[in-house]
């Protein structure tokens, strides 16, 4: 038993011992042969020279960034949007006095005309009435407008707009008749004037923006400020390219910063926002459109091995390389390189890179994606057997 015993304790010591011989002869090993036991051969040089046996894939990738995506914020210029009515007033006469009784007519006329008629909302009739008896009656263009005896809440006197003309408009002041030859009826009236009320608006107005690649925005989004100058509730129409985007009433005290998602299915390369009110008084400030752009996708190659080459890679009788030339020997070119369902990476400031890839390559179809963590020029990527 004790033979036994001590023979187990040598065979373990001896296995132990090779185990240790060879982790030693592998650590000594030259680079490249390390590289070749472990099938782990990779290199970074600077020369460039072609490739020695048959090469399988050749590419030019060209600049190659990390797949993140970026967003551009841009200002537009501020709008104020109103439909409202601006007053002003227009005199017609310092005084003038109106009888009538048995022994005559001392009615009065006075012509005045109207600016942008089109645009004038309303009209009134603004005087002080000194001393006066009886009735009064006023006449527009020989419309009838006001035939009683002077009440001051009467005042000021709504004129019908709908019986104006652009020049030449007449007011007649004339009272009632009396009898009475000592007491005629009579008006004194004093500061005559008008008060004209005009639609004064600018409901709409467009603002343009460009866009480089539309194709590449993933999305686009409308900043903007809201401040109600009335107090009258408007709605808001928003559209982009003709295309409505947002319809709403403004509710200036619930919020005044709004944020609206433009579809991106609507952008073009010249883009026109249109902002329109129905009515109200309204600034929009600190408008911004930010656009979010795709992630860009990473540069991906692929290439067939037949049966028969892919035999003789697994057997050992070849080997396959992946071989990465770059345009300069300064940089960093840092990336993760998927061939098939195994990765690796790489880290240099080589002209070139090569790596021995046959443990990863399947029979028929190949893909090789490359995720580059820094950005940098791939000349050429080509893959051999050898």
């Amino acid at each position: 038993m004790r033979g036994k015993a001590q023979s187990a304790v040598e065979v373990t010591l001896i296995v132990l011992i090779l185990a240790i011989g060879m982790v030693g002869y592998v650590i000594l090993l030259p680079e490249d042969a390390r590289n070749e036991l472990l099938d782990d051969d990779t290199t970074s040089i600077t020369d460039d020279s072609d490739v020695d046996g048959e090469v399988l894939l050749s590419e030019s990738p060209g600049s190659v960034s990390p797949s993140k995506s970026s967003s551009h914020t841009r200002s537009l210029e501020p709008i104020r949007l109103y439909s409202t009515s601006e007053s002003n007033t227009k005199a017609l006469a310092t005084s003038i006095t109106i009888s009538k009784s048995i022994i005559g007519n001392n009615y009065k006329s006075i012509q005045f005309d109207i600016d942008n008629l089109e645009e004038l909302e309303n009209l009134e009739l603004l005087f002080f009435a000194s001393e006066y008896k009886g009735n009064l009656r006023i006449k527009l263009n020989d419309q009838l407008v006001y035939d009683s005896e002077l009440n001051s809440a009467d005042l000021p006197l709504a004129l019908p707009t709908d019986a104006l003309v652009s020049e030449g408009n007449v007011l007649e002041f004339s009272t009632d008749f009396s009898w009475n030859v000592f007491s005629p009826n009579y008006y004194i009236l004093q500061d005559l004037q008008l008060i004209q009320d005009y639609l004064v608006e600018d409901k709409s107005t467009t603002r343009t923006f460009s866009i480089d690649n539309p194709e590449d925005i993933s999305s686009v989004v409308l900043n903007y400020f809201v401040t109600c100058n009335s107090n009258d509730r408007g709605i808001l129409t928003i559209s982009l390219n003709n295309r409505e985007v947002f319809s709403d009433t403004i509710f200036c005290e619930y919020l005044n910063k709004r944020e609206l998602l433009l579809d991106d299915n609507y952008l073009a390369t010249s883009n026109t926002l249109k902002f329109e009110i129905t009515k109200g008084d309204y600034n929009l400030e600190e408008i911004q459109i930010t656009e979010k752009t795709r992630a860009q996708d990473y540069p991906s190659f692929s290439f067939d091995l037949d049966n028969d080459m892919y035999q003789e890679i697994a057997s050992g009788d070849k080997d396959i390389y992946l071989k990465l030339t770059f345009d300069d020997d300064t940089t960093d070119k840092e990336a993760t390189v998927y061939v098939q369902d195994y990765s690796f990476d790489f880290n240099t400031d080589a002209m070139s890179y090569e790596r021995k890839i046959s443990s990863y390559v399947d029979d028929g179809a190949n893909t090789i994606t490359i995720e580059p963590l820094e950005s940098f020029k791939i000349s050429n990527l080509k893959v051999y057997v050898n």
